[in-house]
């Protein structure tokens, strides 16, 4: 047999089925050959740039609060012990511009699923009593996060980068936006953005897409209505934000043997044709262990005992940076390494071993992450929610393909100069001007 140079293509998926319900519900599914599970994912329209500053942290109050209790299961625990019952799982996460309420299950349970995603996000009693419960939960959960640097970091870094706007503040609110919530204004913010015309539901694994359809026909938003008007305050109009310019630096104090940065800079939004290739160059810089970031500050000169890129992509914008755990006596060095390797990689061509490493690493990650039904169920759902297509796993991976070296220089020249990044840095600091003299140093 002749070898070839081009990728061995896996078998090509069953393609994802759509339907509009009448009342608007969008229904996205993907048939998994030989899977013995059924994950079903709930997306709701809403997020924390959603908010104004008076509200800050109410999309994700609510998603707590629905599982205090809903039409059909008005005791809290008891939904999750029906899921639990027969071996599946429910769970919800808020991000920016989404609320996601999920359950995964024996294929056979499907019903079960699709019974629980719809119960909380359409049927939820919304207890004036539950809310005031709920509260010290979500403030103990802030908490956390601000006790754990390597989480708090990314929050100080967003705030850096976003400033007031909406994509700066963490999404769970703050201590005192989330204390201050009030009941009418959690009834408002269902009634505003938790409607089957604006929700998607996708489901994959081994299920059949008219079974999802005649199961969710007669889905309707049936909540509490304190006063018989339906006034919403959420979603507010989405404003495109404006970075903080180039070279800003915020320095954060905190009484610990090791600090946290995140460097980076604005990145692109979710459809900006770049995003592949920004997408490669996170992975040339710092994505696995094979990275130059991670070769060189860890392995060959042991500077820091975590270095990563991350990114985010919204609907106008986006984030691109460096996260590193480091010494704080080495704060200087750190920084310098990293500006030195954003600098060659906006100066230097990659090279072609290096390139395709990084389209091989980025294609086997995402074809292993679509074997679990969840994954699948949120890919599709996350494009019928976000994009203006469902994108197949195929179409991504030659569009990863098609990225060029020349693509390389052209996006990392664009996005990634050293001189247009922004600083965030936790730590023994005590001032900004300690630092700026850790970083002479």
């Amino acid at each position: 047999m002749t070898a070839s140079a081009a990728p061995t293509r896996l078998a090509t998926a069953v393609p994802h089925v759509r339907t509009v319900q009448p009342n608007g519900l969008r229904i996205v599914t993907q048939s998994l050959p030989g899977a013995r599970s059924a994950s079903v994912v709930l997306l709701v329209p809403v997020g924390s740039r959603h908010e104004d500053e008076a509200h800050a942290g109410l999309s994700h109050l609510l998603e707590h609060l629905v599982f205090k209790g809903t039409r059909s299961h008005p005791d809290a625990g008891s939904l999750s012990q029906l899921v639990e019952s027969i071996g599946g799982s429910v769970n919800a996460s808020t991000d920016r511009e989404l609320t996601v309420y999920s359950s995964k299950v024996p294929a056979e349970h499907l019903d079960v699923a699709l019974a629980a995603v719809s119960e909380l996000a359409l049927h939820p009693l919304l207890r004036r009593g539950d809310l005031v419960a709920e509260k010290p939960v979500i403030v103990d959960e802030i908490r956390m996060y601000v006790d754990s640097p390597s989480d708090h970091v990314f929050t100080l870094f967003d705030e850096l980068l976003f400033e007031r706007h909406p994509l700066g503040r963490e999404i769970a609110g703050t201590i005192g936006s989330v204390r201050r919530a009030t009941h009418r204004a959690v009834v408002d913010h269902w009634h505003g953005g938790y409607q089957p015309s604006g929700i998607v539901l996708a489901v994959a694994g081994a299920i059949d897409h008219d079974d999802v359809v005649r199961a969710s026909a007669e889905w309707d938003a049936d909540g509490p209505d304190l006063d018989g008007r339906r006034r919403p305050a959420l979603p507010h109009a989405v404003v495109a934000p404006t970075p903080a310019e180039a070279g800003s630096m915020r320095v954060s104090h905190r009484r610990l043997s090791q600090g946290n940065l995140c460097l980076g800079m604005p990145g692109v939004a979710r459809d900006d044709p770049d995003r592949w290739a920004l997408d490669l160059l996170g992975a040339v810089l710092g994505d696995g262990m094979g990275s130059r970031l991670f070769l060189d500050l860890r392995e060959r000169r042991s500077l820091v005992y975590d270095v990563s890129t991350f990114s985010a992509s919204y609907a106008d914008t986006g984030t691109f940076g460096i996260h590193a755990g480091f010494d704080p006596d080495d704060a200087g060095v750190v920084v310098g390494a990293i500006l030195d390797q954003l600098d060659r990689i906006c100066s230097e061509p990659v090279a072609p071993s290096e390139l395709d490493r990084a389209r091989a690493y980025t294609r086997g990650r995402l074809e292993l992450r679509m074997e679990d039904s969840g994954a699948v169920a949120g890919w599709i759902g996350t494009g019928e929610a976000l994009l203006p297509r469902i994108l197949t796993v195929e179409e991504v991976i030659d569009r990863f393909e098609a990225v060029t070296a020349d693509d390389l220089m052209r996006v990392a020249r664009r996005y990634l100069d050293p001189g247009g990044a922004r600083l965030a840095v936790l730590g023994p600091f005590r001032s900004r001007t300690r630092f700026e003299r850790a970083l002479r140093r």
